[in-house]
């Protein structure tokens, strides 16, 4: 089911096995809130276990389920795989999520992590993926309404567009915005664009689509941002040679966006904004793009050019084509 189901689904029925899956750590935390919630546990510190670290033994995550909840209807048991985590003892977990402790219930945060992914049937999986912008927008207004903060209709799409739809990072950047805005009690576009930290994955939307338009003021500005963030710019290359293949996949391709996405491993607003972005670019020019960007990947692992004079050739080519 998706994240929106799950309110409703555990007011009808709680299952044993819970597996949350998806990129959006807000979303996933906030399952199993939901979760804990239906359960009514009045006695956390006896009946709510979390499991978190480098290493969870599912030895010690089934005993735990099969010890009985203290003066609750129900014991909660939430192993958390979605952070670099080794595990063991892998079997005793699936011996028994075949024949589960009726008063116990199990969530495993296994986020973009395929420990479990072939053993997702004997689950149910909650999918915590990024949602759609209407119900983004209805989230972010909701929160507002808390403070009674109003924000425009320009802000909210450019809020969106900088956290790339992640509600994990929608959620920071708006109790900055609230915080900044106290008094007048509006979100301008303004204040969006002074304050919220754009991702790694917008400015790389943002470079291709301005070398599309063939706007050298502001590639260089978002380039010269970028180059701030050493770790980031060292590793730039491949992000945009990423990008760009996958226009070119989306010029080429006779898939649908789903299948698409599938294919890359990228979530639907990649894709939604891979295939607007690959109109901009004939399918030569995009053929042309990704076989430069291999040319100088192989120099760069060779050492015959530097990373920051392959990024300066790279985008001085696109501009000029």
């Amino acid at each position: 089911m998706k994240y929106i189901e799950l309110k409703n689904s555990l007011k009808s029925n709680i299952f044993n096995n819970y597996l949350l899956t998806g990129s959006d750590e807000f979303l996933l935390n906030k399952s199993v809130e939901l979760i804990f919630n239906a359960l009514k546990i009045n006695l956390p510190e006896l009946n709510f276990v979390k499991f978190i670290g480098e290493n969870v033994n599912f030895e010690d995550v089934v005993a735990s389920l099969n010890t009985m909840p203290v003066f609750d209807g129900k014991k909660l048991v939430v192993v958390y795989l979605q952070i670099k985590t080794s595990i063991t003892n892998q079997n005793a977990l699936l011996s028994y999520l075949k024949s589960p402790n009726p008063q116990s219930v199990l969530v495993v945060v296994a986020g973009e992590s395929d420990i479990l992914k072939n053993n997702t049937n004997l689950f149910e999986i909650v999918d915590c993926n990024r949602l759609t912008e209407d119900i983004i927008n209805k989230f972010v207004l909701n929160e507002l309404k808390k403070t009674s903060t109003q924000i425009t209709k320009t802000a909210l799409t450019t809020l969106n567009e900088y956290c790339v739809y992640d509600l994990t990072k929608t959620v920071k950047e708006l109790e900055k915005l609230v915080s900044f805005v106290s008094d007048k009690k509006l979100i301008e576009e303004k204040d969006v664009k002074l304050l919220v930290n754009k991702t790694l994955e917008f400015q790389i939307y943002e470079l291709t689509e301005n070398l599309a338009k063939k706007n050298r003021v502001k590639v260089f500005e978002i380039l010269e941002a970028l180059k701030s963030k050493k770790d980031v710019f060292k590793n730039l290359v491949p992000l945009i040679y990423n990008h760009f293949r996958r226009l070119f996949f989306c010029a080429t391709s006779n898939l649908s966006k789903s299948e698409l996405g599938q294919m890359l491993g990228v979530k639907d607003y990649a894709i939604t904004v891979a295939y607007k972005q690959s109109k901009m670019f004939s399918k030569l020019q995009l053929k042309q793009i990704v076989n430069l960007i291999d040319s100088l990947e192989l120099e760069l692992k060779t050492s015959a050019i530097s990373v920051e004079l392959a990024i300066w050739y790279l985008v001085l080519k696109i501009l000029n084509f």
